[in-house]
């Protein structure tokens, strides 16, 4: 209280605090004081100011629980009777109000009253906010809200949200009249508001205004943007190394070295190799090179009217490696060479073949799974703690049934069972399985190396342990995490892997070394997904508090914060030229993002549950796998003749926000559903074969009688 302030304003105050209701009017009579709304709103304060003045008045009657009750209801039932110009707007202000009034009863030790209020008005939010509204009606004690992640969320942020100038003006106006004390403090202690020019927007998403506007950690969400200006100069490319740019290195030798003998066996030359092919092809060669290059030809005009890339020559950008980048193994690398080869490039034009895994008997227990590179080992992590993997290279095609003699004396095939079959069918033989045993919780994320030569699981347990394929034996167990962790990648160039984990971080790791090499502070939820860049400069992950952040390996700094999901992320896919990303949440949507904008490019909605996996399809990586709890498998047209096209042809003449919605609208190129089997996994070989796999849910029939 500031010692200027005038005596009569000073002993009014103490009279209305120590509740002399009797000398408090005489004490008005006499001195011919103002009221206390005329006090509070002062012409020349401005909006902030008054809120801060009105909490001077904060009385007795605000202490009881119900009256806060009463307020909410007071507050809800005025906006719902406003005009509907300023109702959009005014609707944003019950969210933040019911969240932190329910989290002032639930601090007052007001469980009772807290249960009673989340079950009158906790419905009106969950279409925007299920989650949050679901996690507040487990706080009951102070204690809970102390401990709790999503109280210590909105405890230690401010809930953002934007209105103009005449919404927020009217707002206040009606809290001071009202005499809402509480509901001003709340305000003004807990609630970002961001006042924009001009009128109310009379037709906006809210569901995409909430998506957006969501507790970041760096305040409103126009600070973003300038979060993610600071680090515009990034690393968008892919290694000069890599397994691609040696594969199209020696692609191009072969070529020149091809064309160099062709030539000199053309002039009838006197080399070897050379001059045979000469002699033997020289007078056909221009005939077959003219007919190879119009067939060339009319396949790329075929394909552009079917609208594929296969006209747009894909040439990735060169960036070096920031952190020390082990060698590849010399059998693998030649491997994947080898499948670069054979490669189908794929687009609208083009679609890829799809193989499905199915774990019988595992619905509810199978957790996680994973395919090798070259579809060679199957990987699934079960609730029992059991890793399993299946060598698909060890099983065989299937062996004559067993037979047995009829009534008559006749052989019949037979078979598990004891079931008569056709004389021709053959009975498959179970493919080899090897059980991994270290877990002492449920497996939850699984991942091979890019030779195939170790596996990585990460457990309930807070452990992450590397096994030998090989051998079949653990390696290593590396215990820092002090929760569950939930995902576990390899880096592209093994050696180097990270995990995300219910204590809200994200670790990178080295084989050699117990302790990780970075940590990752910064999501307010858990982290649900990680992915690795391509030149293994940055990993993403994605988090149940609705964002996925970019983080530089090198520093351990958060670089890109991307928002927009309106539930949680649970699947992350980087593209092969490391210049997109996208990522899959629980509400079914599927957002691409540009790296050096940290702009949405692509925005698909059909999935009807959660997204559980994306894979960008390799080379151009025109194609995005997606498989969710919906059980089906979706491919999307994420090329950039895709993207013009949803704008009319005009890629840089609409905002990115409107890229994103024209290219919402289109449906995925095709649609796949699985008997009854929500899709775990989704993943493209080296030669663009899509692998995918899940557990198969039980009927309903047989769950009605179970």
């Amino acid at each position: 209280m500031s010692a200027e302030e005038p005596l009569d304003r000073i002993v009014l105050r103490y009279l209305q605090k120590r509740g002399y209701k009797d000398a408090e009017k005489a004490f008005l009579k006499e001195s011919k004081s103002q009221k206390l709304t005329e006090m509070a709103l002062v012409p020349h304060l401005g909006p902030d100011a008054a809120i801060s003045d009105h909490i001077l008045y904060y009385n007795e009657e605000d202490a009881d629980p119900n009256s806060l009750v009463q307020g909410y209801r007071l507050l809800r039932d005025w906006v719902n009777h406003s005009l509907d110009m300023y109702k959009p707007e005014l609707m944003r202000i019950l969210w933040p109000m019911f969240v932190y009034c329910h989290l002032e009863l639930v601090n007052r030790d007001e469980g009772h009253v807290a249960r009673e209020f989340h079950r009158r008005f906790g419905p009106d939010h969950l279409l925007l906010h299920e989650e949050d509204v679901r996690a507040l009606a487990g706080l009951a004690t102070p204690a809970h809200a102390e401990s709790d992640a999503t109280a210590r969320k909105f405890r230690d942020n401010r809930i953002p949200i934007s209105c103009c100038q005449y919404t927020f003006d009217l707002l206040v106006k009606y809290l001071h009249h009202a005499n809402q004390m509480a509901l001003l403090a709340i305000l003004n202690a807990h609630i970002s508001v961001t006042v924009v020019k001009g009128d109310p927007a009379p037709h906006t998403d809210e569901a995409e205004l909430s998506a957006k506007q969501v507790i970041t950690g760096v305040g409103p969400p126009s600070r973003i943007d300038k979060f993610n200006a600071k680090y515009d100069q990034g690393r968008w490319g892919v290694l000069e190394d890599s397994v691609e740019e040696r594969a199209k290195k020696e692609g191009a030798k072969n070529a020149g070295d091809g064309a160099e003998g062709g030539e000199e066996g053309g002039e009838g030359g006197d080399g070897k190799e050379g001059g045979d092919k000469g002699d033997k092809d020289g007078g056909d060669k221009p005939t077959k090179d003219a007919a190879k290059k119009k067939k060339e030809k009319d396949d790329k005009k075929e394909d552009a009217e079917d609208g594929g890339d296969a006209s747009v020559k894909y040439e990735p950008t060169i960036v070096p490696s920031v952190i020390p980048v082990p060698e590849l193994d010399y059998h693998h690398t030649r491997a994947a060479i080898e499948d670069i080869r054979y490669r189908v490039e794929l687009g609208r034009g083009a679609l890829p073949s799809v193989a499905f895994y199915t774990f019988t008997h595992a619905h509810k227990y199978l957790h996680c799974c994973v395919t090798a590179s070259d579809a060679s080992l199957v990987v699934g992590g079960f609730a029992d703690s059991v890793v399993r993997v299946w060598d698909i290279n060890k099983s065989t095609p299937g062996a004559n049934r067993d037979t047995e003699e009829d009534a008559d004396g006749a052989a019949t095939n037979v078979g598990e069972n004891g079931e008569k079959l056709d004389a021709n069918s053959r009975i498959a033989r179970p493919v080899p399985c090897v059980e991994y045993v270290g877990h002492s919780a449920a497996v939850h994320g699984v991942d091979l190396s890019p030779g195939h030569d170790f596996l990585l699981s990460c457990s309930r347990d807070q452990t992450i342990r590397v096994w030998s394929t090989r051998l079949e034996i653990p390696l290593a167990a590396y215990k820092s995490h002090r929760f569950p962790v939930w995902d576990v990648k390899w880096c592209g160039t093994g050696h180097y892997f990270a995990s995300a984990s219910n204590d809200c971080t994200a670790r990178v790791w080295a084989m050699d070394e117990s302790q990780p090499r970075r940590v990752m502070v910064g999501h307010l939820a858990d982290v649900d997904c990680v992915a690795w860049h391509p030149n293994t400069n940055y990993i993403a992950t994605g988090s149940t508090d609705r964002t996925v952040r970019l983080w530089d390996v090198q520093t351990g700094d958060c670089v890109r914060i991307f928002t927009g999901h309106r539930g949680g992320v649970r699947s992350l896919a980087m593209s092969p030229d490391g210049k997109s990303m996208a990522s899959g949440s629980d509400d079914g949507g599927v957002l691409v993002w540009d790296l050096a904008t940290a702009k949405c490019s692509h925005a698909f909605e059909g999935h009807g549950g959660a997204v559980y996996s994306l894979d960008y399809s390799h080379g151009a990586g025109t194609v995005l796998a997606s498989g969710g709890a919906d059980e089906t498998v979706k491919l999307w047209d994420v090329s950039q003749s895709a993207l013009n096209e949803a704008n009319g042809g005009e890629a840089g003449a609409v905002k990115a926000e409107n890229k994103a919605s024209a290219a919402a609208r289109k449906p995925p190129m095709t649609s796949l559903r699985t008997k009854s089997t929500p899709v775990f996994n989704v993943q493209f070989t080296g030669r663009n074969l899509l692998m995918a796999m899940g557990a198969r849910a039980p009927s309903v029939r047989y769950q009605a009688a179970a």
